[in-house]
């Protein structure tokens, strides 16, 4: 470590004397980022090198830093982390440099092409899973590798482990992916792509707060200058919005133009049904992740073929998992409970799969998951457990079930009355995002997780069923659909829906939502417009959760058919591709229940715990 003595003096007695904690951050927010990831090695006695130049078969050089620990002898497992912001600035990334090589591991922590350091250009997550393999075969010609490495890392870390995995790289060993479900393409059905697509409908908050702050394909681009990032999002037409405020070249506009089904999904590298990995994992999420659907239905494929992988879900929003441990609020929810071993559970697989150490948590089930409210740990063998038996909650109301004020109702038995309930949904006035999902968006301003939805529910073009009060614990744990006969005066439009806990106090806090685009209600693979006012049959995933509603409170339906800016508005139209679209049509929007057109809920409901549990 190249620093002057003087300097390393003055900041060991900054750092480990009697200096105020002010003091210390500010001397090292001052230094170098090189000299900071430097320092803190050095504290935890670790060696570093920032010069690792790794060149791709096609030429382009990959930039890295390699952490060792401090007189280690003998050739190492590695842990490979790769991210896409700067390995010596996004403290994941050479945190986890220190952290595993104090614990008697080599670790290489790479920017991804086009990122960093690193030459050539990003897009997501093109050239990932081949660069993945060229750095494994790198790492296994080094003296100080054994030849096995695990990879680790949350969000883009964790995406990157999925994507490469797909190739069962014989170096790669073990894999530790965290809120990673956006490397799923087309597999389980999924076809949400980075996690930007939900249902077919683009989720735009995020998609456009992660792309015009990391997607330049061009890592020296100019940043952005200062925007109002409200009145940017209700521009149109979507598909040029960060191009507006970052005009360099993006993939934001690419991921735009593609189809769903588009077979250059699949090159770029994201999961389908023909990729088998074989490389073990411990697959981590929260409840609040919007990618948290397609990592358990990621998971649960890859179990049902053989693939050795524990699934833990925190509570918490995105990347949250260890933030859960001092917790006690999710949004607007107090949790309690959450502490879990996380730093020893990623020990104990590493060990196991690299050093042949341990018991790779063998007394983990397949599932260790969070029940919200209950705020208990449960565990299953599949998802759902096969203890949850499927229950119905059938709409039904008077014709009127427009706001919290209507007469919407939800019931376990179906109602034999035929009845409508219709509401306006106008684009140009969509119905506001409330928590939920949401990741990414830049705006500090916007909630995730359970949040209070009771101005929203005096909208018109909000239907709300409400239940009596439970006669029960109602103790949900799996995926969430709903299953509803619908029209609509326009040729396309969405579905937007959101589950809420009603409490006795009158409170109406949400705990999951989804969305579908009615063109897609046959399979995203067969997109049909609808025909005017002819009802049809459609099935909205509202992605997984574990969540008790008390006995004495009630469950809640919204429908509707915006959440803005969370999801990209449908403006109706019809067009091929809506992004691309200025024009906006109001449409009429009916749900059907009752007789012949029976609309309801499906949950996944687990036996109540006996007074002694």
């Amino acid at each position: 470590m190249k620093l002057r003595w003087g300097a390393l003096v003055l900041l060991g007695l900054l750092l480990l004397g009697g200096a105020a904690a002010f003091w210390r951050q500010t001397v090292m927010d001052a230094l170098p980022p090189s000299w900071r990831v430097n320092l803190l090695a050095w504290r935890n006695g670790v060696d570093v090198r920032h010069d690792i130049a790794i060149d791709m078969p096609d030429g382009v050089r990959l930039r890295a830093s390699l952490f060792l620990p401090r007189g280690a002898k003998g050739p190492l497992p590695t842990v490979l982390v790769r991210l896409p912001y700067k390995r010596l600035v996004f403290t994941e990334g050479y945190n986890a440099g220190v952290f595993f090589a104090r614990h008697g591991y080599a670790v290489l922590v790479q920017d991804l092409r086009g990122t960093g350091d690193s030459g050539g250009e990003l897009l997501p997550w093109k050239h990932v899973a081949e660069d993945g393999a060229a750095t494994l075969d790198w790492i296994v010609r080094q003296p100080w590798s054994t030849g096995k490495v695990g990879t680790y890392g949350c969000s883009a870390l964790g995406e990157t482990q999925l994507v490469l995995s797909r190739l069962n790289h014989p170096a790669h060993k073990a894999m530790i992916p965290s809120g990673a479900g956006g490397a799923v393409g087309s597999a389980a059905g999924r076809y949400s792509y980075f996690g930007v697509f939900e249902g077919g409908v683009f989720q735009l908050a995020s998609a456009f707060g992660w792309f015009q702050w990391a997607g330049t394909k061009d890592p020296h681009a100019p940043i952005a200058a200062p925007f109002d990032l409200p009145q940017v999002l209700r521009q149109l037409p979507v598909s040029g919005l960060v191009a507006r405020v970052r005009p360099a070249p993006n993939g934001y506009a690419d991921f735009l133009s593609l189809s769903l089904t588009d077979p250059r999904w699949a090159e770029w590298g994201y999961v389908s049904d023909a990729d088998h990995t074989k490389v073990p994992a411990l697959m981590i999420n929260t409840w609040g992740d919007q990618t948290s659907g397609d990592t358990l239905a990621l998971a649960e494929k890859w179990r049902q073929e053989g693939l050795p992988e524990k699934v833990i879900i925190a509570p918490g929003n995105h990347c949250q998992h260890e933030e859960s441990v001092k917790a006690t609020q999710f949004g607007e929810l107090t949790v309690e409970n959450t502490a879990q071993p996380w730093r020893d559970w990623f020990l104990n697989w590493f060990d196991y799969w690299l050093r042949g150490q341990g018991d790779g948590l063998a007394s983990l089930k397949a599932y260790t998951y969070f029940m919200l409210v209950e705020n208990s740990w449960l565990s299953a063998d599949s998802w759902p457990p096969k203890e949850a038996s499927m229950q119905r909650w059938y709409l039904d109301s008077e014709g009127q079930a427009n706001s919290r004020k209507g007469n919407g109702t939800l019931a376990s038995t179906p109602p034999a009355a035929a009845k409508v309930d219709t509401f306006r949904y106008d684009p140009a006035n969509p119905v506001p995002s409330r928590g939920g999902p949401l990741c990414c968006s830049g705006d500090p301003d916007e909630k995730s997780g359970p949040t209070e939805q009771r101005d929203v529910e005096l909208r018109d073009d909000v239907l709300v069923y409400t239940s009596a009060p439970l006669s029960e614990d109602l103790r949900i744990a799996g995926p969430l659909k709903a299953h509803l006969v619908v029209s609509s005066s326009a040729v396309d439009t969405d579905l937007v829906l959101r589950l809420v806990h009603v409490w006795p106090d009158g409170r109406a806090t949400s705990f999951q939502e989804g969305a579908l685009r009615l063109r897609y209600r046959d399979g995203f693979e067969r997109p049909r417009l609808l025909t005017p006012d002819v009802p049809v049959e459609a099935v909205v995933d509202l992605r997984s959760i574990a969540y008790k509603l008390p006995r004495g409170h009630r469950l809640r339906l919204q429908v509707t058919s915006s959440s803005f800016p969370r999801l990209e508005r449908n403006l109706n139209t019809g067009a091929p591709n809506n992004a691309d679209e200025t024009r906006m049509v109001v449409a009429v929007n009916r749900v059907h229940h009752g007789a012949g057109a029976q609309s309801y809920l499906v949950l996944p409901v687990l036996p109540n715990r006996s007074s002694n549990q």
